[in-house]
């Protein structure tokens, strides 16, 4: 049986609440391209005391593009992958992105392991991958096409669908 994850409940409006928040924090409200690199190197150390990160290798995260703990205030990344965030390549910075999503959304206390019954399934706001993927999000998307979302704010064509089907 595989090991489940439930997080405090949040719905989509909850994170997106957050989100503005931090955005409105950084001064990057009006910004469509985020600076992932800069928010996880320089602003996340300023925001949690005692956050670091770590570069790993493919041998040391020959499975996982990234890793977060949260009792530890850390985020792992893999070397490749920190690489092409920072050459702009969309998949890389959502990888960076939901890993800061995890760290921000999900504090120890938030997540447990859970077993569910025969038929029952973790309902999306209480899953803590729903919610990382979710951290995305930001109002400047409103009205523009899923391209439009690619083209201007460096995201994945999946990350742009999934937000603008949400708007």
């Amino acid at each position: 049986m595989k090991a489940i994850y439930k997080a405090a409940p949040l719905s989509r409006k909850n994170i997106r609440d957050y989100v503005a928040r931090i955005r409105k924090l950084t001064g990057t409200e009006n910004i469509y391209y985020f600076p992932i690199v800069e928010f996880l190197e320089i602003l996340l150390p300023q925001l949690i005391d005692g956050f670091y990160y770590e570069i790993c290798s493919r041998e040391e995260m020959p499975i996982k593009y990234g890793e977060t703990f949260p009792a530890e205030n850390k985020i792992c990344i893999r070397e490749d992958i920190y690489e092409q965030a920072l050459a702009g390549d969309a998949f890389a910075r959502y990888t960076i992105a939901h890993e800061i999503g995890h760290l921000l959304l999900n504090d120890v206390s938030s997540i447990s392991l859970c077993r569910l019954a025969d038929g029952e399934e973790l309902k999306p706001y209480e899953d803590p991958e729903w919610q990382a993927d979710c951290f995305g999000y930001y109002p400047l998307i409103r009205g523009l096409t899923p391209d439009e979302i690619v083209q201007r704010c460096g995201v994945t064509p999946r990350a742009a669908r999934v937000q603008s089907s949400k708007v």
